[in-house]
């Protein structure tokens, strides 16, 4: 017996035990009231079950005093539905088909080919973490990056992993438009009951690009109910944005507290490493079948790596030009690849090579200090300056790379470090003449 039958049969024990109070004899209640079967409950409500409707009629006069005492014996604020065993037969039949719902997941977005890096890893094993125990510790789990950066691959990750665990858990992946979209329909069809429902019993809620949703005011009002129920209910959310939780424009500030109550990761743009990695991934998956060089994925890595849609896109179109143009080649070679991008990337003039090793230098002699001091973890004065000032010139100058590249480069620092410093100088440079007029020299020595 669960702990739901036992507070039932709790309740009609001491419903008994005030029968003269009620005004019922004990023949009544041992016809009416022991035919009484508590079938289940969601949030408060609570489905109790009779044999038929003409018990039904008799017992729902003593309903309230049925709930009040439920009440108090479990502390709770629980509502009593009382329906007919018919009727309840009914109604579950056509849950399971409210049930029977596909759940979206891509079967080719795993983990196992999810390419891990510096630049998502903590939101890699946040995911994994998840999936593996989910509605345990982290829910919801809200991940954020710019487009194309692998948060749509971790969601169906989470998915896919979740159901080869248990293929009975109840998965669903939406964007938020389609769930505005389906919210709309229910309205227009009358079936809200049913679209509550629903989403009220996943076990697991992938939510895509939920900033689709701020400024819709009736959608966030019923995610919100739908959000609170599951989490009351132990079940795991997953939601992705462009932006962290406070940036999200337009979404009600309740929502954004709630999405700000579990935990909170982010991707950053992959650093070369990831990026080379994820040239590899797709060319295993793509079964190419012939050698492409390591200096071609160095050039792409180097200059196609905004986000990985833009490194997927960019290898397609070399492997499609070697399938178009390059039929007497063996092998795919930087200046095959330059050809191929001939119309989307012009090579510079020389001039003097722009690098972290540079900058760093540049700095370093400006300052007569060193390149070990730089990366040391001194705490002088002039080599505080000198760092941040590196730091803030390798942000600034290097295209599309990351804090947590730079915070390496430097010693290994961690990438808040590196945030924190690039913000210091931004501020200084407003504040202090002589400090900027220090920066701009630099910036002419390196350019």
């Amino acid at each position: 017996m669960n702990n739901l039958d036992i507070d039932w049969q709790k309740t009609l024990n001491i419903f008994q035990s005030k029968l003269d109070e009620f005004n019922i004899d004990k023949i009544s209640f041992d016809s009416f009231f022991t035919t009484l079967q508590v079938r289940d409950i969601v949030d408060n409500d609570v489905t109790i079950t009779i044999d038929t409707q003409w018990s039904l009629d008799f017992v729902s006069t003593y309903l309230v005093n049925l709930e009040e005492i439920y009440n108090t014996l479990t502390n709770g604020r629980y509502h009593l539905t009382l329906i007919t065993e018919e009727d309840y037969n009914k109604l579950t039949s056509k849950k399971k088909v409210l049930l029977n719902f596909e759940d979206n997941l891509n079967p080719d977005l795993t983990f196992e080919n999810f390419v891990v890096g510096n630049s998502n890893r903590l939101a890699k094993g946040a995911c994994l973490a998840v999936a593996m125990k989910p509605g345990i510790s982290y829910s919801p789990l809200f991940i954020h990056s710019n487009s194309g950066l692998g948060k749509t691959h971790l969601l169906n990750a989470i998915g896919n992993y979740a159901k080869s665990k248990n293929p009975t858990t109840k998965v669903l992946f939406t964007t938020s438009e389609n769930f505005v979209n389906e919210y709309i329909q229910s309205l227009a069809n009358h079936t809200i009951e049913e679209f509550n429902y629903k989403f009220r019993h996943i076990d697991i809620l992938l939510i895509d690009d939920i900033q689709f949703m701020a400024t819709k005011e009736s959608s966030s009002e019923i995610f919100f109910n739908i959000f609170n129920s599951l989490i009351s209910n132990k079940k795991q959310i997953v939601i992705t944005s462009d932006k962290p939780p406070r940036e999200l424009k337009g979404m009600e500030s309740r929502l954004v507290s709630r999405f700000s109550s579990g935990l909170t990761v982010s991707i950053d743009t992959p650093e070369f490493e990831t990026s080379k990695a994820i040239l590899r991934k797709k060319i295993e998956i793509e079964n190419v079948d012939y050698p492409i060089t390591e200096e071609v994925l160095d050039f792409i890595a180097s200059h196609f790596n905004t986000d990985v849609r833009e490194l997927e896109g960019s290898l397609k179109r070399l492997l499609f030009y070697k399938l178009i143009c390059g039929k007497k080649y063996n092998e795919i070679d930087l200046e095959f690849a330059l050809e191929a991008f001939s119309d989307t990337y012009t090579q510079p003039v020389q001039k003097k090579e722009l690098t972290v090793a540079n900058i760093k230098k540049c700095v370093a002699d400006y300052y007569h200090l060193t390149v070990t001091q730089i990366n040391s973890k001194s705490r002088t004065s002039n080599t505080i300056i000198a760092r941040h000032i590196a730091m803030y010139l390798v942000r600034t100058l290097i295209k599309d790379i990351s804090f947590i590249q730079i915070g390496h480069e430097f010693g290994g620092r961690d990438h808040s470090t590196v945030m924190k410093a690039c913000k210091k100088v931004e501020n200084k440079i407003q504040k202090d003449m002589g400090y900027r007029k220090a920066v701009e020299d630099i910036k002419k020595k390196l350019t």
